[in-house]
């Protein structure tokens, strides 16, 4: 079993409008690269299994040794009743069963409030009203004060998402969120604007630039040697791994003939994140036997099967 360790940015996650994330931060503590899978899985046994209203972004990804990869694990309990969910998350290897590692499973708790009731009408507060006109003038200057004094921007850069725009409220500011490809971890805030320490007036909004991973296309290999595939993914920043619907993984497996590239998954020209993996499926033949135009994963399922194991 590899080292995988994990720790979240919380362990509890109370939900707005039936919404919320957090952040796992996944490490390989081995001495090489693993592929690893970040999954979640039902909380407590039921039958039927009960719902874990997770989602996270690129579950597979290859962790280079001692490195730390963030993954943005995201909620939607819409129509859940009130109460608590809980949600196991496990880090494991690709390469193992994830109940192999269910000591090392991290248990969320996803609260869903209950919804208010609505109350019954109140009879106009005259008598309130009048008060309220006496202090009107003095309550309006107060709230003025306050709401136009200059303060300090939190500075929040690194930090991830959710930390971070509870910060800048917090301070008495409005935080709003945009994406940006970016080489920093996943979901933390790579800029701010207005910058951290500047000070601006309270209530005011400052905007946080969230960082996404960087996409490229994948390029078309269908109809290369096997040798020739892999430097030209290789050169692309991605790795690439073989289907179970592999013929032959080198020339050498060939013998006289040759191995080459029938199809990959995902397919060439879709957007994928650097580093990932790309799968192909060989044919051993003459170069003329392979179709270039057509990718055979299209219509071959086992392509995806290695994503399996």
């Amino acid at each position: 079993m590899t080292a995988i360790t994990m720790t979240l940015s919380s362990p509890d996650v109370v939900l707005k409008d039936g919404k919320g994330s957090l952040t796992a931060s996944v490490t390989n503590g081995s001495a090489e690269a693993e592929r690893v899978v970040l999954g979640a899985f039902p909380g407590q046994v039921s039958s039927p299994p009960s719902k874990t209203y997770a989602t996270i972004s690129n579950p597979l990804r290859t962790i280079a040794a001692g490195a730390t990869e963030q993954y943005v694990v995201s909620f939607d309990t819409a129509g859940a009743a009130s109460g608590s969910y809980p949600v196991k998350l496990i880090a494991y290897s690709a390469d193992d069963a994830p109940e192999d590692y269910a000591d090392q499973a991290h248990v969320v708790t996803l609260s869903v409030p209950a919804a208010e009731e609505p109350k019954p009408p109140r009879p106009f507060p005259w008598l309130w009203v009048i008060i309220g006109g006496v202090v009107l003038l003095a309550v309006v200057g107060l709230i003025l004060f306050f709401i136009f004094k200059d303060a300090n921007v939190p500075d929040v850069k690194t930090k991830p998402q959710a930390e971070a725009v509870k910060i800048i409220e917090d301070a008495g500011f409005k935080a709003t969120t945009s994406q940006t490809e970016s080489t920093s971890p996943e979901g933390t805030v790579v800029n701010q604007s207005p910058a951290g320490g500047e000070k601006v007036g309270r209530g005011s909004t400052v905007n946080l630039e969230i960082a996404a991973p960087v996409q490229m296309r994948v390029p078309e290999v269908v109809g290369l040697s096997v040798e020739d595939a892999r430097s030209v993914l290789q050169g692309a920043g991605l790795q690439m791994d073989f289907t179970v619907a592999a013929a032959c993984r080198t020339s050498r497996d060939a013998g006289r003939f040759g191995c080459f590239v029938a199809g990959v998954f995902p397919n060439p020209g879709e957007p994928i994140r650097s580093n990932s993996l790309v799968l192909v499926k060989t044919r051993i033949g003459l170069r003329l036997d392979v179709d270039v135009k057509f990718n055979e994963c299209l219509t071959d399922p086992r392509c995806r099967e290695v994503l399996q194991r």
